[in-house]
């Protein structure tokens, strides 16, 4: 009987939670590029539940101060969580996605010697995930929010992706953890969007600066980000107790499975894309925009509202202010 490796234990432990690896064989180079032997085989001790540092230290044998430097040293890297600003913090081994090791090796850029290599085989890996995990999921995992300078008047704040971060109460920003990977592994075949454009949020974001993976900034800052990112045509997606993803069709790993498979693995908003057709000037401005392409234009623009995603890229550049978003009508 073939004994398993550290790699090999790491990936049956997450596997067993989804959206599971079976479909992304390639995770297997970004282990041994994210973990030493030594760090994986602690990663499947500490586990995905969150244990206290004596647990680990009785469960390993290793020395509880040269434990806790081990540690941190995979934090660091962006395998191992530590509950930021506690005494007796929780550990837990990261996961693979929402957030996991599909971003986490490429927040705070290029930061050690196993980098580029690491981003390239993460490229890989998200397009696998991206093209086979993903759709076979069935449903969508990854929700988008309308961006909120284009809301309609009748909004909720729950509906507003900028009130629902200020519940947060710490911000942070880092490089795309889709975007790098691709620009390093295609170089002269990608986009040309912003590069620092994921937000990271709460404790998701003090444990991100607490070990080098992100840059603090202010509520204010965060907000004034997102209307730039707007502007550069980037769709704000996830979940804003955690992190909210600023994504491009072209290297974001829901646009790229969408694009592959068609599979429904965004969650559109509430709202939907509506043209003034008296002030639209066909200028066709938003059909170049669309990430979706949920725009056709002959004498004025109309919008697919099947596809639209109610994202709002459309709206800041329409000079004819022909651009609104409204309430997306209910099924039925």
């Amino acid at each position: 009987m073939t004994t398993k490796d550290a790699y090999e234990k790491l990936a049956e432990m997450f596997s067993q939670i989804p959206p599971g690896i079976a479909y992304a064989p390639s995770i297997m180079e970004v282990f041994r590029l994210q973990y030493t032997p030594e760090e994986a085989d602690l990663a499947v001790k500490v586990g995905l539940k969150g244990v206290k540092l004596d647990e680990v230290a009785k469960k390993t044998g290793i020395e509880r101060e040269k434990l806790k430097k081990m540690l941190n040293t995979m934090a660091d890297k962006g395998t191992m969580w530590i509950t930021p600003g506690e005494q007796d913090p929780n550990y837990r081994a990261v996961g693979i996605g929402g957030p996991g090791l599909i971003e986490t090796g490429a927040w705070g850029n290029i930061r050690f010697p196993h980098s580029v290599a690491l981003l390239k085989a993460m490229h890989k890996f998200q397009h696998e995930w991206a093209t086979r995990a993903l759709p076979a999921l069935g449903f969508p995992t990854n929700r988008v929010w309308p961006t909120p300078a284009a809301l309609p008047d009748d909004a909720q704040p729950s509906e507003n992706v900028a009130e629902m971060m200020k519940l947060a109460g710490y911000w942070s920003v880092s490089t795309c953890s889709c975007r790098l990977p691709h620009w390093v592994a295609e170089p002269g075949n990608h986009c040309s969007h912003l590069l620092e454009t994921c937000l990271i949020l709460g404790k998701m974001g003090r444990w991100c600066v607490q070990h080098g993976m992100a840059r603090e900034i202010t509520y204010d800052e965060a907000v004034k980000l997102l209307q730039k990112f707007n502007e550069d045509g980037l769709v704000h997606t996830y979940d804003p107790n955690w992190a909210v993803c600023n994504c491009c069709a072209d290297c974001c790993v829901f646009f790229v499975g969408l694009k592959a498979t068609g599979a429904n693995v965004l969650q559109r908003s509430d709202f939907v894309a509506r043209i003034d057709t008296e002030a639209c000037t066909a200028c066709a401005t938003c059909a170049d925009r669309c990430p979706v392409e949920a725009v056709a234009v002959d004498d004025f623009a109309v919008v697919d509202e099947g596809k639209c995603l109610g994202c709002g890229v459309c709206f800041p550049t329409c000079t004819a202010e022909a651009v609104s978003l409204e309430r997306r009508p209910k099924a039925g």
